[in-house]
């Protein structure tokens, strides 16, 4: 929610953000030293620097499980697309020997689900959001496979594979949505962005002999800082900005159905176009 407001899912609006954050912080260094004398803030170095040691290391861990948790996110979306895309594949492989007018079907309405995740779904989950009539045709290919009645023994042989293989799609299919749609909690951002400032303001309260050296000292500790908050970002989100989990997968397979069978090749099936 925190990046759709201010739209840092882009690598320019986020680097934007992060020079900010660090001059910012900066900035805040030497507001210090005009109104607190080097005097005076030696009073403060030693109960500052047990604070700074638990609040930091205590924000350290938050911070570090939380990028772990986002990067784990990006890569259980990216598997989750691949299994997809090979149940599908697997689904229109196992149809062949499915009698003509119901291999068609099956493979049609393949064809017609890969068209619409990779042609509106897609573009739909940067939002949040899913395409209802993607989700229309994957049941509709379970049903499809799952009111056949095999007659011959290969047949009762491929049956429960393709089923299997329909009903893996489905479950990938219910991953995949459930990450597009799910954002990391507004608490959960308050708290992180909270530590980040507490933790930055507490390096105020040391000063060092040489201006520069303090400043280039805040600078780094505020950037590493911004550059975790802003992996979180990129990662928590794995459909949407530039840091994105691509339909790659899905649109081989929809390449290959095409030249596997051409649609003009089935002018019995009536083609459902996707809205």
């Amino acid at each position: 929610m925190l990046a759709e407001i201010l739209n840092i899912e882009n690598y320019l609006s986020g680097s934007l953000m992060i020079a900010l954050f660090v001059l910012g912080s900066i900035g805040g260094v030497m507001l210090m030293r005009r109104y607190f004398d080097h005097d005076r803030l030696k009073h403060y170095h030693d109960v500052a620097g047990n604070m700074l040691s638990v609040g930091g290391t205590l924000y350290a861990v938050l911070l570090g499980l939380v990028v772990v948790d986002a990067m784990n996110t990006f890569e259980n979306a990216r598997f989750t697309v691949d299994r997809e895309a090979n149940a599908l594949a697997n689904v229109y492989l196992l149809a062949e020997p499915f009698p003509v007018e119901k291999s068609a079907r099956v493979r049609a309405l393949c064809r017609d689900y890969a068209a619409a995740v990779v042609n509106y779904e897609w573009p739909l989950m940067s939002q949040g959001q899913i395409h209802a009539q993607s989700r229309d045709l994957s049941l509709s290919l379970v049903h499809e496979i799952a009111q056949f009645e095999p007659a011959t023994e290969n047949l009762k042989a491929v049956y429960p594979l393709i089923m299997q293989q329909a009903l893996e799609l489905r479950d990938e299919r219910r991953a995949r949505t459930s990450m597009a749609v799910y954002r990391l909690p507004v608490i959960e951002w308050i708290v992180l962005c909270a530590g980040a400032v507490i933790t930055i303001v507490f390096t105020y309260f040391f000063r060092l002999e040489s201006h520069r050296i303090q400043l280039a000292m805040t600078g780094m500790v505020a950037l590493l800082i911004a550059l975790n908050l802003y992996l979180i970002v990129l990662f928590a989100a794995p459909y949407s900005g530039d840091l994105r989990v691509k339909p790659d997968p899905i649109l081989k397979d929809l390449d290959a159905f095409d030249k596997l069978i051409p649609i003009h090749l089935l002018p019995e099936v009536e083609r459902r176009t996707p809205r």
